[in-house]
């Protein structure tokens, strides 16, 4: 179960005014009065910004949603779980090996074999 608490900070934006100069880098017109320019955009950039987060969140989790359902599973790593047990003189493991897809995190069962991938010719 995935506790949504109100409030909990997911991104935080910072723009600074060399982020401002590199975006507007390839304009030949640039505005004149650059203080006055600042502060306009540090009055209607949030604004501007947040008009356009909602449809950013949604296509990110779409985008999410897809990899989760598409992903080939081409990157994966093997992960050990478990350890080495004494007891009563008896040595015993329970170690457990899983492939974990990198791209995806899904853990990969014998059904579900990694992509492998193709030599260029």
């Amino acid at each position: 179960m995935v506790s949504i608490t109100p409030g909990n900070i997911v991104a935080s934006l910072t723009v600074t005014e060399e982020d401002i100069f590199y975006a507007l880098a390839y304009r030949r017109e640039k505005p004149k009065d650059w203080r006055n320019f600042i502060e306009y955009l540090s009055d209607h950039l949030a604004d501007a910004l947040n008009q356009h987060v909602y449809d950013e969140i949604r296509y990110l989790t779409d985008a999410y949603l897809h990899q989760q359902e598409e992903c080939p599973h081409r990157r994966t790593t093997a992960v050990t779980t478990g350890g080495y047990h004494y007891s009563a003189g008896e040595v015993w493991d329970d170690l457990k090996e899983e492939v974990h897809c990198l791209d995806c995190g899904a853990v990969l069962t014998d059904e579900e074999e990694p992509a492998q991938i193709e030599d260029a010719p």
